[in-house]
């Protein structure tokens, strides 16, 4: 049978990989679509799917462009479904899912739950059943009906697909309306009771156990006879697992003292409204190290932040308490194995509300939670926590203070706290017996489903008239739109002409005044080749420009093209990708909108940008790349994007081609080198750059190794340019320089072998020095560098 897998994005897919590879093993044709590019590691987990099993394709399901007039109305009345849905009363306690719920609410829907009496049963029923016949008026999305046409799949997974507002649920009325079999696959612990409703029902619902089969029933209405428990097929990969090093080795490869235990500190994915976790952890830290039992003094403590939340341990420096931080996103068997080896050693694992707990139940360790009061919203304040106290006699050890819980731990470090974590795992992992593989059971499961008759197509009798409100509401909304568009270009037209009469005014004073006054009086006018002094009112115009830019961008709605990138990768990094990330922010762009054009294979640069990233080498040929590139360095004398060439014209043209796109917007890199030039040119402050740009460390995803280098290594990248210029005396620095590091480790020479630019290489091929030219082409360079480096130990290189 074949099977199309979709998700938002492929991280989702990391909770199947082995349900996936066991339908793959018994013969299926899977096919896996995401709607966007991530950074977590499930791409890569896709690719390595269909690298071991021939059947295993990956692809994209159809872009929604943001200027879909139906894309907005169908997410507003979604929105709206949601919230009603925690205005429930045993949402009571959980403040949090109920005010993230709030915020995304349209206006109207808050105003009628709060002001007109709809917050009660009854205004609740009412408004709900509104919403859902006004929901059936939403016209099926073609490109969704297409795709799912062209796929003929004998069954379609779906996840998460209870996304606040989740836009996939168009894909499941497509699905529908073909009466093919349709899945939803929940991956999670706390989907059913903190995501949104299923309001339009799948042939199956698979869940892991009976509580969330209960949830499955109770809160979604979904009837007995379409939910599958299956088991968690996540956590098979635990089971049966055995350390990949001894515990000397792993805790000198993080840092640990091998001669005493240690404590693992696992991070949460707590709700961002609240406080950082950091905080408790440091103050947990500390409590720690003052400890005067002897179980606890000098004990090792291993930190591992949570992959999504790494940003909040920038400016924490612990390492005065003696404490290790290490541990990256488990989504490669390197990383896996780091993973169970911290927890198979560890004496004890610790955190606040995380699916860690689940795994540390697996192998066995004691499992403790600390409930601090400002954390209680992402602990008790959720339903899916208390799981971990009431199923299976309870996986956690409770305690409410710092002292009681220090108490609780030095029990479990010296052994006398029993761990038995059998009844848990068997009731809320694996409900069909510890040795029933949860994986197993979903490709059953899936394999039931394909075998019993297709449902018959889907026709909604109520679609006519609420697609008549629905269509009156999208004109008046346009014809908003316009007016205001209108408005905004007459008054920003308005100002540049004001403000281009004004410069004019002034430089027919300044030449008249350069040559009547007389000479004393000369002084009081700027020279042309003296630097200026910044004051708020420089620079006026190209800011307006900025501003004015990225808010026509947002409300036009269409997909937005960002680039060319053809300059330098310095600026690229330190200045347009912050910059973007500024535009994205002030301008409130979805990423699903952006497309980013550079060179090299940068996507992972813009991952977190643009749901798109188009390589210039895939729209150009090398050859004409360079003549071009060249012609267009010469024509604005220097690398900088200070105008738009006809090349860089040129390369939009065939990016919108390959696209498909009709209209489109277009941000430009000389929007931002126009901006920063005072920056530049020393006449305006950082403060220039630093209001117009979020910088954010790199986060890329896993990256595998890299082959024919060793596993340990420094990179060391050399070129020549104006300022190392290719002379005997430098080359004998560098070669220097690598005979002093291959003294003390691996190098690896990060030579591209490719013309690419002004820059040549220096070579250095010796024992114990490695190179990477093998592996380049030029729409893979940077890409392979990054990687390269992302898993270098140091870095040696030319500034740049």
């Amino acid at each position: 049978m074949k099977l199309l897998v979709c998700a938002r994005h492929f991280g989702y897919l990391r909770n199947f990989e082995s349900a996936l590879a066991e339908l793959a093993k018994r013969g299926h044709t899977l096919h896996l679509a995401a709607d966007r590019k991530e950074h977590s590691g499930g791409f890569e987990m896709a690719e390595r799917l269909a690298g071991c099993y021939p059947d295993v394709t990956i692809g994209w399901t159809p872009p929604r462009n943001s200027d879909d007039q139906w894309l907005d109305v169908a997410t507003s009345i979604r929105l709206s479904q949601d919230y009603l849905r925690y205005l429930n009363p045993i949402y009571d306690g959980t403040p949090m899912l109920r005010r993230r719920a709030k915020e995304r609410t349209p206006t109207t829907t808050v105003w009628l739950v709060e002001r007109a009496g709809f917050r009660f049963r009854p205004g609740r029923t009412l408004l709900t059943s509104a919403l859902g016949a006004l929901e059936q008026g939403v016209p099926l999305h073609e490109p969704y009906t297409s795709f799912l046409r062209a796929q003929e799949p004998d069954v379609v997974l779906l996840t998460p697909l209870i996304d606040l507002g989740s836009p996939q649920l168009d894909i499941l009325k497509s699905a529908r309306a073909l009466g093919l079999r349709s899945v939803l696959t929940v991956g999670s612990w706390d989907h059913l009771s903190s995501k949104a409703l299923i309001r339009m029902l799948p042939d199956m619902v698979t869940v892991w156990n009976d509580v969330q089969k209960h949830e499955a029933i109770t809160m979604h209405n979904v009837p007995e006879d379409r939910v599958a428990v299956t088991g968690a097929q996540c956590y098979d990969r635990w089971f049966d697992r055995e350390p990949s090093r001894s515990r000397e080795t792993f805790c000198r490869d993080v840092g640990l003292p091998s001669d005493r235990p240690f404590v693992l500190y696992v991070c949460s994915s707590l709700f961002r409204q609240g406080p950082p976790e950091v905080d408790f952890t440091v103050q947990w830290i500390r409590a720690l190290r003052n400890s005067h039992d002897p179980h606890l003094t000098g004990i090792g403590i291993l930190v591992r932040p949570h992959p999504g939340r790494l940003d909040e341990w920038e400016g924490h420096d612990v390492s005065k308490f003696d404490v290790v931080i290490h541990g990256r996103n488990p989504v490669d068997g390197m990383t896996q194995n780091d993973y169970f080896d911290a927890l198979y050693y560890s004496a004890a694992v610790v955190g606040l509300n995380t699916s860690a707990f689940l795994e540390a139940g697996i192998a066995g360790r004691p499992v403790l939670a600390v409930l601090p009061k400002a954390y209680w919203k992402s602990q008790e304040g959720t339903l899916h926590f208390h799981y971990l106290t009431n199923v299976g006699g309870g996986l956690l050890q409770l305690s409410r203070s710092m002292d009681e819980h220090l108490f609780q731990l030095a029990k479990a470090v010296s052994g006398e706290m029993s761990v038995d974590h059998n009844d848990f795992v068997r009731e809320f992992i694996r409900p069909f017996g510890l040795g029933q593989s949860g994986s197993q059971r979903f490709a059953d499961a899936i394999e039931r489903l394909a075998i019993k008759p297709r449902p018959r197509p889907t026709r909604s009798s109520k679609a006519v008239v609420a697609r008549s409100l629905l269509r009156s509401r999208l004109t008046v909304r346009h014809l908003r739109n316009r007016l205001r568009r209108m408005r905004k270009d007459v008054r920003h037209d308005l100002r540049k002409t004001r403000d281009r009469l004004l410069r004019t005014v002034r430089r027919a004073l300044k030449r008249w005044s350069e040559s009547k006054l007389a000479k004393p009086w000369r002084v009081l006018i700027p020279s042309t080749d003296r630097r200026r002094a910044w004051s708020t009112n420089d620079n006026q115009e190209e800011i307006a420009e900025t501003l004015q830019t990225v808010t026509t961008v947002r409300a036009s709605g269409r997909p937005i093209l960002v680039g060319p990138w053809l300059s330098e990768t310095g600026f690229e990094l330190l200045y347009w990708i912050p910059f973007l990330r500024w535009a994205q922010k002030y301008g409130h762009l979805r990423a699903n909108r952006i497309i980013a054009v550079s060179r090299g294979g940068v996507g992972t640069w813009y991952s977190e940008i643009a749901a798109r990233y188009l390589d210039v080498f895939d729209l150009v040929p090398v050859e004409e790349f360079r003549l071009a590139n060249d012609q267009r360095i010469r024509k604005q004398e220097g690398q900088k994007h200070y105008l738009v060439t006809p090349f860089d014209r040129e390369i939009v043209r065939l990016a919108a081609a390959e696209l498909k796109l009709g209209r489109y917007d277009w941000l430009h890199p000389g929007l931002m080198y126009n901006l920063f030039r005072a920056f530049w040119m020393q006449l305006a402050p950082v403060s220039l750059v630093r209001n117009f740009s979020s910088p954010r460390l790199l986060h890329l995803p896993a990256v595998d190794p890299v082959p024919g280098i060793p596993k340990r290594y420094v990179a060391v990248k050399f070129y020549t340019n104006h300022a190392l210029p290719d002379t005997l005396e430098n080359k004998q620095f560098v070669m220097s320089v690598v005979e002093r590091l291959v003294k003390h480790t691996n190098v690896v020479l990060l030579q591209t072998g490719l013309a690419l630019d002004e820059h040549g290489e220096y070579s250095g091929e010796k024992a114990g020095v490695y190179t990477i030219k093998h592996l380049m082409t030029p729409g893979t360079n940077l890409d392979v560098q990054t990687r390269v480096i992302a898993r270098a130990d140091a870095l040696v290189s030319t500034y740049g």
